[in-house]
């Protein structure tokens, strides 16, 4: 794994200076954005002795930020890029999440006395692919910032190559997103009367909704739960199906709060994510310190689902209804790989994670990721395999 040596910020590694850090993300109570959620759960863990963390909001701030340490920065009805690059020029150490938005593309085209020793992070959360049909205006806006900010994270190995292999760059560390294992728990008994298989996601055509619907007519005698956000038609055509278009076995449900998804992936037992492109599914990391096994395609190569050992990884969609079928029929190996499940979401548990991150605020040139180690040759086989 390559680690290039960090850019120091002359203010952040300071001693006995609170170190201050702008998260790009709107962090109201209903927002479930993944960004919005991790900058939460890193904000709330660090030392607010040593650091000071702002965040947007727009009607009402996650009520867990209202505390020591924590800026909760109101954005207006209109003109939010304009109060968003204001913000961006105050004196911040790191601006976290720099992203694809006009406000970041301004602030990173500014002179850099203007943006002072301020240091951009851009996180890699997704690959290439997740520029598949975006307009020529956001691809201009990728490529502006990628190349200008000032630290790249990566999320996964498989990320970072992917990020070198496409563009050239190598990010400066990797730092894999986390899971709250407090909340994501399983229940002490996991026998249900029926089998309940779960998917959570965004209801867009590339997370694969409509195979799970496609599954569901292998298992009639098996319960299968749609819980996501339908963000554009093809989310609301999927929830407007009836019968026979969407099995009778087959729920699909509103987006939920993070508390009670928890307890719906209690009641559940497998969890199927038939998505193509993906950085680490935050999902599979709640799924596996729930006790979920995961089924999900390889083509990302996460970190989050050990294959045969948490779950599977598979390469085609006959694979994954195979892989589905059994853990559905043999109870013994999913309890077996639920038990490693939970014991393998530790690895990401926030707080290692949030300390990962304060260990880039001061500074610290070398960051000992948490990703598990694996063939580097390896990394980026599979997408290889689809590019030919």
């Amino acid at each position: 794994m390559f680690r290039p040596k960090l850019k120091r910020s002359a203010r952040g590694g300071s001693e006995g200076r609170v170190c201050r850090i702008l998260f790009n993300v709107i962090a109201d109570d209903d927002n479930y954005n993944a960004q919005s959620l991790n900058a939460r759960e890193i904000s709330l863990r660090l030392d607010p002795a040593k650091f000071q963390s702002s965040l947007f909001f727009t009607t009402k701030p996650d009520p867990r930020l209202l505390k020591p340490g924590i800026r909760m920065v109101k954005l207006p009805p209109h003109r939010k890029t304009l109060k968003i690059l204001r913000e961006m020029l105050r004196a911040h150490d790191f601006i976290v999440y720099i992203d694809l938005s006009p406000a970041s593309y301004l602030y990173l085209h500014l002179p850099r006395f203007l943006r002072r020793s301020t240091q951009s992070v851009l996180c890699i959360e997704g690959s290439r692919g997740n520029m598949d049909g975006a307009s020529e205006t956001l691809r201009r806006y990728a490529n502006y910032v990628r190349k200008h900010a000032d630290i790249i994270v990566a999320i996964s190995e498989f990320l970072a190559w992917d990020l070198n292999d496409a563009h050239g760059l190598k990010p400066n560390c990797i730092i894999p997103v986390g899971v709250d294992t407090k909340l994501f728990s399983p229940l002490a008994a996991q026998d249900h009367a029926t089998t309940t298989i779960l998917f959570v996601g965004h209801l867009i055509e590339r997370k694969g909704p409509q195979l799970v619907l496609e599954a569901a007519r292998s298992f009639p005698e098996v319960r299968f739960r749609i819980i996501g956000y339908a963000r554009d038609d093809f989310g609301r055509n999927l929830k407007r199906l009836s019968h026979p278009a969407k099995p009778a076995n087959v729920s699909i449900e509103a987006h939920v709060a993070q508390v009670q998804l928890a307890a719906i992936m209690q009641q559940s037992d497998i969890l199927l994510l038939p998505s193509r492109i993906e950085g680490v599914p935050k999902v599979t990391l709640e799924a596996a310190a729930s006790g979920l096994p995961s089924v999900i395609f390889d083509d990302y190569q996460t970190p989050s689902v050990v294959d045969g050992v948490t779950g599977f990884q598979v390469k085609t969609f006959t694979e994954m209804v195979d892989r589905l079928r059994l853990l559905i029929s043999d109870r013994a190996l999913r309890l077996s790989m639920s038990a490693a499940a939970i014991e393998h979401a530790k690895r990401f548990e926030w707080d290692g994670i949030a300390s990962l991150w304060a260990a880039l605020f001061r500074g610290v040139d070398d960051l000992d990721s948490i990703t598990p180690q694996r063939d580097n040759q390896n990394v980026g086989k599979s997408f290889r395999q689809r590019l030919r």
